[in-house]
């Protein structure tokens, strides 16, 4: 009778991670105060408030009328 050897390994994996979290929270808080601005190009005018619009028409060549 033949005895077969079995041999066993446990090899043991030991995996470290290192973790570093960082939260940055930024708060913006934006207060809109809607100015009315008078715009003119070439004897056109127009009055805006909204800022994104009175830049559009300032880009455009309008002018602020004071």
């Amino acid at each position: 009778m033949a005895r077969k050897k079995t041999e066993e390994t446990t090899e043991e994996v030991v995996e470290k991670q290192e973790v570093t979290e960082e939260t940055t929270e930024e708060v913006v808080e934006t207060v809109s105060v809607k100015k009315s601005v008078t715009l003119t190009k070439d004897g056109v005018s127009f009055t805006l408030s909204d800022p994104i619009m009175i830049s559009a028409f300032e880009n455009q060549g309008y002018e602020v009328e004071e």
